[in-house]
């Protein structure tokens, strides 16, 4: 097996542990989305439930390739920044849902995705000149959790 093969192999792996990762978490919300979620007050552009494990999915995808970009690179100055902020918004990222779904802590959760938003901007900017492919993925997570901040912020305040 070449380098180049090996190299794929790793990112299949990467990706199919985040995917994985991320579907077992979601799915321990399955019991709490048609009870406590699905009494509170939501905002209006709310998306239907079914948006979610598709757009999620999509992003675990981008997520993944990223982390598997980032460990591939060689040294440069920030390098080891980003990784640290690339570990602390996906434990962030799979911390969030206990928070809100298993323990309705609406006010933590947000403050988690305040944090989860600093960390992945911060991944955005400082990947953008050596790894730009990284900065470009990481965008769409980016606008999405920002807009996961606004719905969590609008159950926390209206309920």
């Amino acid at each position: 097996m070449n380098a180049g093969s090996k190299s794929y192999i790793s990112l299949i792996v990467w990706i199919v542990v985040l995917v994985s990762i991320g579907s077992i978490i979601g799915s321990l919300t399955k019991a709490e989305i048609n009870t406590w979620y699905s009494v509170l007050n939501r905002s209006p552009l709310t998306p239907p439930n079914y948006v979610f494990p598709v757009a999620w999915t999509i992003l675990y995808l981008m997520i993944a390739a990223c982390g598997w970009m980032i460990w591939c690179q060689q040294s440069f100055p920030k390098l080891m920044l980003i990784k640290f902020l690339y570990v602390m918004q996906l434990i962030l990222n799979w911390s969030w849902t206990p928070l809100f779904f298993r323990y309705h802590l609406t006010g933590l959760s947000f403050a988690c995705l305040l944090i989860m938003d600093m960390a992945v901007a911060m991944i955005v900017y400082f990947s953008y000149t050596r790894v730009r492919l990284v900065s470009l993925l990481m965008v769409p997570y980016l606008i999405w959790i920002l807009f996961a901040t606004y719905l969590n912020f609008y159950i926390w305040q209206y309920n």
